[in-house]
């Protein structure tokens, strides 16, 4: 069985955000205080990814609106 740590690494990684999101959704499990330090590493990485993924959709729907604007 993959581990919480192995599965999330591959989905930050990978820039999965359904992934991401389907694991951060179960309770972590870590071995060690290591591994719930390095778990929170990688929860961090992927707020980081979901902070882009909105930024870069507020663009586009300004985008949009100002298409929309435009051509009414």
């Amino acid at each position: 069985m993959e581990s919480y740590l192995n599965n999330l690494k591959t989905a930050v990684i990978n820039q999965d955000l359904k992934k991401i999101e389907q694991i951060i959704k179960k309770e972590p499990v870590f071995e060690s205080e290591d591994e719930a330090k390095e778990i929170q590493a990688y929860i961090k990485e992927a707020i980081k990814l979901f902070e882009a993924e909105k930024s870069r959709l507020l663009k586009d729907m300004q985008k949009i609106k100002q298409i929309k604007n435009y051509t009414l």
